[in-house]
């Protein structure tokens, strides 16, 4: 017998950076945790995926809330040590890549709220 298993997820939260990749808009999303939780950091953040929304013109700032329903996907990547920080990097380090797993919300539907 197989189990079954659930892949949505719904979510409110405000919108503290975005950028693009490819044709979607990628935005970091913190979302203040519950009341009942234990005490430490006052939210979770996670990066939301909006498909298409660089072609189909569509805005999201900094600040903005953002209400999405969809589902979670990983993605396996190879990214250059230079893009993952700030300081300068000697020659033989600046290609080298290192290989990420990217856990993201694909948003199937979601409203903007500025």
């Amino acid at each position: 017998m197989n189990p079954t298993h659930a892949n949505h997820v719904f979510l409110i939260g405000q919108v503290i950076q975005t950028w693009t990749y490819s044709d979607d808009r990628i935005c970091r999303v913190a979302m203040q945790r519950t009341s009942f939780q234990a005490p430490g950091q006052v939210s979770d953040l996670v990066n939301i995926v909006i498909p298409g929304a660089v072609k189909r013109g569509i805005v999201v700032k900094k600040g903005d809330t953002l209400h999405v329903s969809g589902f979670v996907r990983n993605e396996d990547r190879e990214t250059p040590l230079s893009k993952l920080t700030k300081i300068k990097l000697p020659g033989e380090l600046k290609n080298l890549k290192i290989k990420q797993i990217v856990t993201q919300v694909y948003a199937s539907s979601w409203q903007l709220v500025s």
